[in-house]
């Protein structure tokens, strides 16, 4: 009786472990912002859908790690030595387009207006390389990394990226889109972030 009773506490013992451990793991996993949408130039409608989950914002130091990186890229054209820094940076959520697998967000952003907010996302691999024949017109020239940048207004936004511009910093030294207006759209987008997260 005695070695049932402490065998049912040492189960006990364990599941409580394991609760914790899987809520522990759920807090650290769980998106600070939802998108999904629609994306542009795929060939079949079917596999249009877009998502893209955002973990946390980049702290300070990461993004400056890669603004200083990309820099040193544009000088020397080094884009091994670019990746190696890119890489060495915290996940900050993902892309996910129709292919199997995702892109790595590994510089994240955003500028608030009111209303209207400004995300800058650093996606690794780039864009469209994950399923190349998914997309009408898929990435031959910079499969290495993409910026995508959204711009909200409200529940809805757009995404552009720099498979169609040029990457630029702003005043402040960060990644943004050269001319974001004039860029075609990458995707159309909803924020379907859980209330109680926003």
């Amino acid at each position: 009786m005695k070695l049932f009773a402490n065998s049912l506490s040492t189960a006990k013992g364990l599941m409580v472990l394991l609760m914790l451990t899987v809520f522990s793991c759920g807090t650290q996993a769980a998106a600070i912002l939802s998108l999904s949408g629609t994306a542009e130039g795929v060939k079949y409608e079917d596999d249009a859908e877009i998502r893209l989950s955002v973990i946390d914002w980049s702290a300070p130091e990461q993004l400056a790690a890669i603004e200083t990186a990309y820099r040193q890229y544009q000088d020397d054209g080094d884009l091994e030595a670019f990746l190696d820094i890119v890489d060495q940076q915290d996940t900050r959520g993902y892309l996910f387009t129709a292919a199997a697998t995702g892109y790595r967000i590994k510089y994240a952003w955003k500028h608030d207006g009111g209303s209207d907010q400004v995300m800058h996302f650093l996606v690794t691999p780039g864009l469209k390389t994950r399923n190349p024949y998914l997309w009408e017109t898929p990435n031959n020239n910079s499969p290495a990394f993409t910026l995508v940048q959204v711009q909200m207004s409200d529940e809805n936004g757009v995404a552009k990226s720099s498979l169609d511009g040029e990457i630029v910093f702003n005043e402040q030294g960060k990644l943004q889109l050269q001319s974001f207006a004039a860029l075609p759209q990458f995707a159309t987008l909803e924020d379907t972030t859980p209330y109680y997260l926003k």
